[in-house]
């Protein structure tokens, strides 16, 4: 299992204060889907990208009616996400990412124009970040058989205003066994979006972004600080029907809170390398496990100036610690989960990596509360 990877933080503590440069603490990569910083394409690169778009005799309105938009809504907060309608084997079928629908307790699913789509069943890719799901009736994207290298695509986004419908166009730069890289510039918001050709044929979905870290190894490659985007093939997919209910509350919402739980606890981090004494802020609401966390550490902060210099980096430390204790309470529920036999190997692979980057938060909280007292 690849170890995730954050930039570590240089610490100090001197006589009544402490310093912590900036640094920062980068999510780590998800495979369901888990979102980066993008760096941006190379000149020569997006000379490339307008190559493609210019190839294009078609947009993202003139394909608008097998586009969607996904409503999910959690006891933490609503998203939106991508997916399209194909036909497979002769039929209609409404697809997208797992990880845009795992853990939702409500999830709509709709047209730019607002018509409401009702799925019959879901169906999960046994191994690949996909989920379709059957409709009644309609019409659909055809599937393509050929990904040729250097051909040009386009990722297209559903939106209901049509002013959002996104278009982003680039090339197949690499295929492998069951997905193929592009260079079209997407990100989060674009999981889930059909990769088209000039045909109007699906290609892939779009899936994921993974930053390249500066390995030796990568060193005067052309994947040296590099961001890849992936995208799944839909030929050879194995489906496995599952009752969509009970499956995603036994699995779907310990995946979805601890995707939260994790963005929180980086959020945290950040927050300290920006001011360790400032209290601890958050953009949104932190995940209600943290609440009371969060409420207890900044009563601490609050007592920075109070004059006790060592019960106030006692009481801070034990702190810190208490944080990374829910880390690892956090990667054994769900190394548990990773064991199990139910989940498919998508989720499977996700609830490992999950577990992984927790145990390491840990680590790095640990030598944090070290340094601190």
């Amino acid at each position: 299992m690849k170890e995730p990877r954050f930039a570590q933080s240089n610490i100090s503590i001197e006589p009544r204060r402490m310093a912590m440069q900036r640094s920062e603490f980068k999510k780590p990569e998800w495979r369901h889907g888990l979102a980066l910083a993008l760096v941006g394409a190379s000149l020569a690169q997006a000379r490339a990208d307008e190559g493609a778009r210019a190839q294009f005799t078609y947009a993202a309105d003139d394909v608008a009616s097998n586009l969607v938009v996904i409503e999910c809504e959690s006891k933490s907060k609503k998203s939106t996400g991508c997916g399209f309608v194909a036909l497979m084997e002769g039929k209609p079928y409404l697809v997208t990412n797992q990880h845009i629908i795992l853990g939702a307790d409500k999830i709509g699913f709709v047209s730019p124009s607002g018509r409401v789509i009702k799925p019959r069943s879901v169906e999960l890719s046994a191994s690949r970040d996909i989920a379709r799901m059957a409709l009644a009736e309609g019409d659909g994207f055809a599937l393509s058989s050929d990904w040729p290298i250097g051909a040009p695509i386009g990722v297209f986004g559903g939106g209901k205003d049509k002013k959002k419908t996104s278009e982003l166009y680039g090339e197949i730069s690499g295929i492998g066994a069951d997905r193929i890289e592009v260079s079209a510039n997407f990100a989060e918001d674009n999981s889930g979006s059909p990769v088209l050709n000039l045909n109007q044929e699906v290609v892939a979905i779009a899936s994921h972004v993974r930053e390249s870290s500066n390995h030796a190894m990568k060193k005067g490659t052309k994947f040296e600080n590099k961001t890849r985007r992936f995208c799944y093939r839909l030929d050879g997919v194995g489906w496995i029907p599952v009752s969509w209910k009970s499956y995603n509350q036994k699995y779907g919402v310990a995946y979805h809170e601890s995707r939260e739980l994790l963005d929180s606890v980086i959020e945290i981090l950040n927050s300290w390398a920006d001011g360790p004494l400032e209290q601890v802020r958050f953009e949104d609401q932190p995940y209600p496990a943290l609440t009371n966390w969060v409420r207890s550490h900044n009563q601490v902060v609050s007592k920075s100036n109070d004059g006790f210099e060592r019960k106030f980096y006692a009481e801070y430390s034990e702190s810190t610690q208490k944080l990374a204790e829910v880390c690892r309470s956090q990667a054994r529920k769900i190394r548990m989960l990773s064991k199990q036999r139910d989940p498919t190997a998508f989720l499977l692979y996700e609830f490992d990596m999950q577990a992984g980057t927790f145990e390491y938060v840990a680590k790095i909280i640990d030598r944090y509360s070290t340094t601190v007292y």
